[in-house]
Parts: structure tokens; C-alpha cells; sequence
């Protein structure tokens, strides 16, 4: 039987006969498609970095003589582990998919330590999870941190702490909403958690007390230390509840503290969501 490092070296030189620079790949079987695939040399004595403009979901080597790993969010490392070792390499970001042929090759002049990804070699692959890539959603983030205040009367003042809603905006199906936090005191606030509900408004005798705890999807500061000023913007997938329920966003301070502050944002509140 021919081995797959031998079926995967023996394919790609005779395509790269065809197309020099590039590999024609034909997959057989159920729905069967042919696709150029650019080539990349490696090599032994390289490891071969590729950065992705996105964050990476998912990775595949065909082949295991080629190692790789992410070590970051937005970089995959390859580097084959005998010689002669070529295979396909498979990257999926949020939004995008993207393979090369991994070519091995004895002249290092050809070998990249460093590629970067560029968005033409990208396929237009959606990931179901993902409608928009975490550093769009960051950037929205940062434009609607130098907006202006458009809520002026939804806010709590507390323990010498006001927190007050900024704005919410909705884009796609997320909704962006901006709180800040003002520390009239001279205690350097720590915050511990943040959590969000939606709730019962009323509590009574005859009704069980409802509360559903959500997940923000992003959040785009993560410093939790300051002295008198701090805003943040939390993302979340739409979601809508009854008149009779409010959204609460409670923070906490860490260790002993009792200061804790909730900010209620009533559902005419959410309709409000302007268009960014």
C-alpha cells in the first residue's frame, strides 16, 4: 500500500508539472471539485508562521509529518518533522477558510518564517457561529467610545459610585450597550464581576421571583482598577423581554466590599436603540 506521505508528494509534483507556483487538488468521493491551492515551501529547519487577519477556529494538517499549533489567537506554526514531509494545511477563521499546499524544499531562500495572510487568498466560508468577526465588533466598540452621551436620565447613585447608561445601539443582530461608572469617593474602585439579568420588576406573594443571568459576547475594556472614571462597552446577540421585566447590570467590588450598584434599563430603554 502507498503511503499518504508518498500519495501527497507524488500528487503534488505532478500537478505543480501543470501549474508552476500553483497545485491543482482534486478530492474524489461525494461531490467531487478541483481547487488551485497556493504553495508554500517549508522545511525542516524553519518553523513557518502564518498570520491570519482574524482569529483562528480551526486548524488541519493533512498529513503527520508536518507539526503545527496556535500560538496565538490569530497565528498557526508549522514546521514538518522528517524531510521531504508535504501536505495540505487547512485554516478556518470566524468568518473565512483558507489552504495551502505545504511543499517541502531544501533551498531555505524559498522557505517563509513569517506569512502573512492576505484577504485574497481567503474563501468566502461563513461561519454559522460568527455573523461578525470579533475585531469588527471591536471597532465598532472603539467608534461608539468616542460617541456622545445620548442617555441623560438612566443611571444609580450609590455608596458615593454613579453608574449611568451612555448609550445602546444596535448593528445587525448585536446590541452595543455603553455604561461608565463615576467614583465620587476617594477610594480606588476594584471591580470583582459583572453580571446582567433580566428580571421580575415586582416581586409578590402570589408570583415565583424570576431572573435569567445573560452572557455578553464581548467586552471591549478589560481594566477593572480606576479612581474616578471608567467605561466600558458590552456586546450582546439581540434579545427582547416583557414590560413587566427590567435588564439589570450589577457590579461588584472585590474582596469585602459591600459596594455594590445595579443599573436598571427598562425595555423602552432597549427600543431606544439607536442605529450606529
Amino acid at each position: 500500500m502507498i503511503s499518504i506521505k508518498f500519495q501527497a508528494i507524488a500528487l503534488a509534483l505532478g500537478l505543480l508539472a501543470v501549474l508552476p507556483g500553483q497545485a491543482q487538488n482534486q478530492v474524489e468521493g461525494a461531490g467531487q471539485f478541483k481547487e488551485n491551492l497556493p504553495v508554500i515551501y517549508v522545511n525542516k529547519d524553519i518553523s513557518t508562521h502564518f498570520v491570519s487577519p482574524e482569529k483562528i477556529e480551526y486548524v488541519d494538517i493533512s498529513v503527520p509529518d508536518i507539526a503545527g499549533d496556535i500560538p496565538l489567537p490569530n497565528a498557526v506554526r508549522v514546521k514538518p518533522i522528517k524531510e521531504g514531509a508535504s501536505g495540505v494545511l487547512t485554516i478556518t477563521s470566524e468568518r473565512y477558510m483558507v489552504q495551502y499546499l505545504l511543499m517541502y524544499t531544501d533551498d531555505l531562500s524559498k522557505v517563509y518564517s513569517r506569512y502573512n495572510i492576505p484577504y485574497t487568498d481567503v474563501k468566502s466560508y461563513l461561519s454559522p457561529e460568527s455573523d461578525m468577526t470579533r475585531a469588527q465588533l471591536h471597532d465598532y466598540c472603539y467608534r461608539m467610545l468616542l460617541s456622545k452621551k445620548k442617555f441623560y436620565n438612566v443611571s444609580c447613585l450609590k455608596h458615593g459610585m454613579r453608574v449611568t447608561l451612555n448609550n445602546i445601539y444596535t448593528v445587525d443582530k448585536y446590541f452595543f450597550i455603553d455604561i461608565s461608572l463615576l467614583n465620587k469617593t476617594n477610594i480606588q474602585y476594584d471591580i470583582d464581576n459583572i453580571r446582567f439579568f433580566v428580571e421580575d420588576k415586582k416581586m409578590t406573594k402570589a408570583t415565583t421571583f424570576q431572573s435569567i443571568e445573560l452572557q455578553p459576547l464581548l467586552v471591549s475594556q478589560q481594566d477593572k482598577s480606576f479612581k474616578k472614571k471608567w467605561r466600558n462597552i458590552f456586546v450582546f446577540d439581540k434579545f427582547t423581554y416583557p414590560e413587566d421585566k427590567i435588564f439589570v447590570i450589577e457590579l461588584a467590588e472585590k474582596q469585602l466590599s459591600g459596594r455594590v450598584i445595579r443599573l436598571e434599563i427598562e425595555y423602552s430603554d432597549l427600543l431606544n436603540a439607536d442605529i450606529f
